[in-house]
C-alpha cells in the first residue's frame, strides 16, 4: 500500500480531474447546460434587463456562470460579479459598485449617480454592462431584490444600460415569484437539474480526458455505481470520483471498479 497523498502520478494525470472548484476548463457540455448557456448568452447579447438561472444544489450553476463570463470579451463587456450577496440592501449596493471598480460613497444618490455615469460611458463606448449575482437566494431582504430591480431602470430609449443575472438555488424562483414587480422584469429563465445516467458517463469521461489520455480508469460498472450513489449531482460525482481515485492509489489498483466505489461510498 502506498502512502503518497498525490494520486495524480499514480494514475498518470496532469491535474486533478474532479476538484470541486468552478474551473471553466472542466465545463462539460450537455443538453440542459448548453441550453441554459445559450439562453443566458442570448439575454446578455440582446441587453435584456434581468435574467434568472436556478439549479439544484451541486448541479453546476457556478461553473456555468464562470464559463459564461469567460465567453464574454472584455473589449465588449464590463462585468461585475457579486459572489456573496448575503448583505444588507445598502451593503449590496456598495458591493455592486466595488465590483465595477467604483469607490462607494456615503450618499445613496451619489452612489447611483456614479453607477449611472459608468453605465452611460460604457454605452457610449459600445460596451455592455453585466452584473452577475451568484447565490442570489442568500439576499437577506426583499429590499435587496428591489435595489437590484431598480438598477435596471438605468435605460436608454431603446435598451437597458445594465443586464442583471440572478443565479441561485430553486428557492430563488419562489422568492422572485413573490415579488411581482421583479418577476415581471425577468426576460430569460433557465434551470439546471442533475445529470442523467448517460450524461454522468459523458461527464466523467470528459473530465478524465482533460487530465489524461487514459480511458480505462473507471470501469462501466464503476460509472453505474457512481451514478446510483450520486443521482447525477455534479458536486457529489466529483467528490466520490476524487475519493475513489485516492483510495485506488492507496490500494495499488489498476482500475476503479464498482466494488471500490461501494466501499468508498459507504464511508462517506
Amino acid at each position: 500500500m502506498t502512502t503518497d497523498v498525490d494520486y495524480t502520478k499514480y494514475w498518470g494525470l496532469q491535474t486533478l480531474p474532479f476538484d470541486n472548484v468552478p474551473d471553466p476548463r472542466f465545463y462539460v457540455p450537455c443538453t440542459q447546460h448548453d441550453t441554459a448557456y445559450q439562453w443566458l448568452s442570448y439575454g446578455i447579447q440582446t441587453r435584456k434587463g434581468m435574467l434568472l438561472l436556478t439549479g439544484d444544489i451541486g448541479c453546476g450553476k457556478t461553473l456555468l456562470s464562470r464559463r459564461l463570463i469567460g465567453g464574454l470579451s472584455p473589449a465588449q463587456y464590463d462585468i461585475a460579479l457579486v459572489a456573496n450577496p448575503a448583505l444588507s440592501p445598502s451593503e449590496l449596493l456598495d458591493e455592486v459598485l466595488s465590483q465595477f471598480g467604483l469607490d462607494p460613497v456615503r450618499s445613496k444618490a451619489r452612489r447611483l449617480q456614479q453607477l449611472n455615469e459608468r453605465l452611460q460611458l460604457n454605452a457610449q463606448r459600445g460596451i455592455s454592462s453585466v452584473l452577475i449575482v451568484d447565490e442570489a437566494q442568500a439576499i437577506e431582504r426583499v429590499k435587496g431584490f428591489e435595489e437590484l430591480r431598480l438598477l435596471t431602470n438605468f435605460q436608454l430609449n431603446d435598451r437597458y444600460l445594465l443586464t442583471v443575472v440572478l443565479i441561485g438555488q430553486p428557492e430563488l424562483r419562489h422568492r422572485v415569484a413573490n415579488i411581482p414587480q421583479l418577476n415581471q422584469r425577468i426576460a430569460v429563465r433557465a434551470h439546471l437539474g442533475p445529470f442523467t445516467a448517460e450524461e454522468t458517463t459523458s461527464y466523467m469521461k470528459a473530465r478524465m480526458g482533460i487530465a489524461t489520455h487514459r480511458t480505462d480508469v473507471f470501469t462501466k460498472e464503476a460509472v453505474a455505481a457512481i451514478y446510483e450513489q450520486t443521482q447525477g449531482i455534479g458536486r457529489l460525482i466529483n467528490a466520490l470520483c476524487d475519493q475513489c481515485l485516492f483510495a485506488g492509489s492507496l490500494e495499488n489498483m489498476v482500475e476503479i471498479d464498482d466494488r471500490l466505489v461501494q466501499r468508498v461510498g459507504q464511508c462517506r
